[in-house]
Parts: C-alpha cells; sequence; structure tokens
C-alpha cells in the first residue's frame, strides 16, 4: 500500500463527517476548519501560531464546534488547553499578590506550546475603549509571533519567555464593533476568523420534531466530541506529532489563489491609505490549506483546499466590506450598483451608499456614475478582475454559501446548545 493510502486508511476523515453530519450537519464545514487549525502544528516549517476565531452571534453554533475539541488528547498526553476566563494578560503574569518564585506555574504561555489553545469565549476580549483594545490586542500580536513573550512591570521586574511557542488557538466571539477592525489594521494579520451564520428561526413542526428525536443534544455532542478527539489522535500519531511533516514545496494554482486572497484581506482589513503587508495573512491561510490537505492524507495542496482557505479569508475581513465582495461573486460582473450592495449588505441606501465608497478608497473598484437620475456603479478594478474569473469565483461562490444549504432542523439543535453561552 502506497504511504498516502496508509494515511487516508488511518486518518478516515469520511467516517468523521458523517458522525458530524449525522448530528450537526450545519457545522461540518466549521469543524473542519478547526481541524485544518490544529494540523498547522504538525508542520515541520510552522513558524506561525494560528489563531482560528468562531464568529456568530447566539444559536450559530460557534460553542457546540469549540466543544468538540475539549480536553482532546495525543498518545495519552493532552493536546488542548481549555480556559474559559482569558485575558491577554495571563500569558506571563505580573499579578501583584503572587511571588516571583509562584508566576511560573500560573504563566500561560508555557503551559500552551505546542498545544492547542481553547477558549470559548473571547466577548471580553474585543470590547471596550480603543486604548484597552489596543493593549489587549498588541500583547496578542506579540505572542502571535511564535517566539515567546516578554513584559516589565515596577513589582516583579522583566518577566517571559524567549524561543520556539507555537501553538494554536480556538475561541468563540460574537460579531464585534468597526472599532476593533481599526485597531487590528494598525496590528496586522494576527487573528483570523470564521463568520457563522445564525440557525435559522424554526416553524413550529421543526419544534415538534426536534422534541421528539430520540438522542438529547448532550449525547450527540458527546458523540461528536469523541469522534473528534479519535481523529486528532489518529493524526498526530500518523505524523509523527508536532513538526512531525516536511512539505514538499508548491508552485501550483493553489497557492497562487492563497498569494490573491493573501493581498485581497490585507487591502481590505486596512485603513484607507495604510495596507497592511500581505505576508502574514499569506503564511497563515497557507499553513491553514496545507492544514486541510493533511487531514484527507494529502502533502500537496489541490484546488479542495481553496473554498475553506476562502471562507475564511473573507470572515476575516470587515463585513459590510466582504458584503461587497459577495455581491461580486452572486452577479458574477464587475459592476455593482447600489442596490444589488443593499442588498448583501442589508442596509439603507445611503449607507450602501457609503460602503461603495469605503471599498472604493481601498483601491478594489471605481465609483462611476452614468448621469443626473441614474445608479452608480461600482466598477471592479482590472487588478482584481481574478475575483470573478470562471475559476476563482466558483472557489469564492462556495466560499460564501458554504451554510446556506443547511436548515434548522438539520443543523442537530446547535441552538440547544448554544443557550448555555
Amino acid at each position: 500500500m502506497l504511504k498516502t493510502e496508509l494515511i487516508e486508511d488511518l486518518l478516515r476523515v469520511q467516517d468523521l463527517q458523517r458522525t458530524i453530519e449525522q448530528h450537526f450537519p450545519q457545522l461540518w464545514p466549521a469543524v473542519e476548519a478547526g481541524l485544518a487549525a490544529c494540523a498547522t502544528l504538525l508542520l515541520a516549517d510552522n513558524a506561525n501560531p494560528t489563531a482560528l476565531i468562531y464568529v456568530g452571534p447566539p444559536s450559530s453554533g460557534k460553542t457546540t464546534v469549540a466543544m468538540m475539541f475539549e480536553g482532546a488528547e495525543v498518545n495519552g498526553e493532552p493536546l488542548v488547553y481549555r480556559s474559559d476566563q482569558f485575558t491577554p494578560a495571563a500569558f506571563v503574569s505580573h499579578a501583584a499578590n503572587i511571588s516571583n518564585e509562584d508566576l511560573e506555574k500560573v504563566d500561560l504561555l508555557p503551559r500552551i506550546q505546542h498545544k492547542v489553545l481553547l477558549t470559548p469565549d473571547l466577548g471580553t476580549v474585543f470590547r471596550g475603549k480603543t486604548e484597552e483594545l489596543m493593549h489587549r490586542l498588541s500583547i496578542i500580536t506579540r505572542v502571535l509571533d511564535g517566539h515567546g513573550f516578554t513584559s516589565d512591570s515596577g513589582m516583579h521586574g522583566q518577566r517571559g519567555y524567549a524561543g520556539d511557542y507555537l501553538f494554536t488557538w480556538l475561541g468563540c466571539t460574537t460579531p464585534f464593533t468597526d472599532n476593533v477592525w481599526q485597531v487590528m489594521a494598525q496590528l496586522g494579520s494576527r487573528l483570523f476568523f470564521l463568520a457563522l451564520d445564525p440557525i435559522a428561526s424554526p416553524s413550529v413542526n421543526d419544534l415538534v420534531q426536534t422534541l421528539s428525536q430520540p438522542i438529547p443534544y448532550r449525547e450527540r455532542l458527546e458523540e461528536s466530541k469523541e469522534a473528534v478527539h479519535t481523529f486528532l489522535d489518529a493524526l498526530f500519531i500518523t505524523y509523527d506529532g508536532v513538526r512531525g511533516v516536511v512539505w514538499d514545496p508548491d508552485a501550483g494554482g493553489a497557492v497562487q489563489m492563497i498569494a490573491r486572497l493573501a493581498e485581497l484581506l490585507a487591502v481590505m482589513r486596512s485603513r484607507q491609505g495604510q495596507p497592511e503587508s500581505p505576508h502574514r495573512a499569506a503564511a497563515v491561510l497557507f499553513n491553514l490549506a496545507r492544514g486541510h490537505a493533511l487531514l484527507y492524507g494529502r502533502t500537496q495542496l489541490t484546488d479542495a483546499d481553496l473554498p475553506m482557505v476562502a471562507r475564511i479569508a473573507l470572515s476575516s475581513m470587515p463585513a459590510e466590506r466582504r458584503a461587497v465582495l459577495e455581491a461580486y461573486t452572486k452577479v458574477g460582473e464587475g459592476s455593482l450598483a447600489v442596490a444589488q450592495v443593499r442588498e448583501h449588505a442589508k442596509v439603507a441606501r445611503h449607507t450602501a451608499e457609503q460602503i461603495m465608497k469605503d471599498v472604493g478608497s481601498l483601491g478594489i473598484g471605481t465609483l462611476k456614475a452614468e448621469g443626473v437620475g441614474k445608479a452608480t456603479h461600482l466598477v471592479l478594478d482590472e487588478k482584481w478582475g481574478w475575483i470573478i474569473t470562471p475559476q476563482d469565483i466558483e472557489i469564492l461562490r462556495q466560499a460564501t454559501s458554504w451554510q446556506s444549504d443547511a436548515t434548522w432542523q438539520k443543523s442537530g439543535d446547535a441552538r440547544e446548545g448554544e443557550q448555555e453561552e
């Protein structure tokens, strides 16, 4: 048996998918993305911790997905470290009521080295005044460089860690305000997101069918959780653990698409006139694509790895700007009218016009008015024409519609578990 065939036989990702879809079919793509993030730890050349944050309103299923990873082990050793009350200051503590000798026992950073940090609620991290956000996110930015973190205080002087502090971070939060995007634009692409749609409101018949289901939510979650744990254990053992995979160089179309997505993300996430460098985004998206390939027993990228990467890239943009790109993919043309942006962004006409001006100022397109009383259009710049080419538009369409076909009933009652948020 060929090595790739042996790996595929050991991993059986299709068996895991069937289990998740049996209980929570709408959530499989989110679980798959979390698994790909975990798999980035296996890459020998990975120098960038992967932070993937699930974003959605209550009843979107994000906590259900996160809980499937809780308690995962590899060869009997913990892989996932859960923190319910996380603050960035916990990475390296300067608590006044703890002695210097005992501080190392409470520092978070050494406890998550080469592991997965799981934070089911990051809402407090993304709330507050701009100064507070800047302080918190600057710590996170430094930690996500992967080289450790040191800080100083009057109480304990300089404390911290330097060296190889690679880890993966899976978290959850509700949607946040524009000032968070503005702060992140100043700090660069370190946090990446996966937007989850709210579960549609059920009908009375849906509720009756759900209440009549023979398997309660908690049992379905536990069965899904066990399947995820079994798969992660096999994944890390099969690929010889953290940094066990030496990746063969990729130079095909998949890598080119990832580079284009990274450049697009850098522009769409930047402040006007101050675009961030796309290098970090390209590295993390590339790692996520490779992590996805490893789930399926491959050490080469294919087009099958791209929809997930595109979903994450689009989710990592401000929602109103993302709506413009989604409109381009739905329309399939390089010119958008105000009404089309309004429809996809679900905003008033005036707001749609402001969004178009904002995106135009980033260089994505040019606003053109055909005359008095006629509609204004946002015409896609030639540089970004790849967005509507047949191959790439299909990938982007998959990225923007990945949850649209799932019904409330098929979601396996993610709503029930999300009430615990």
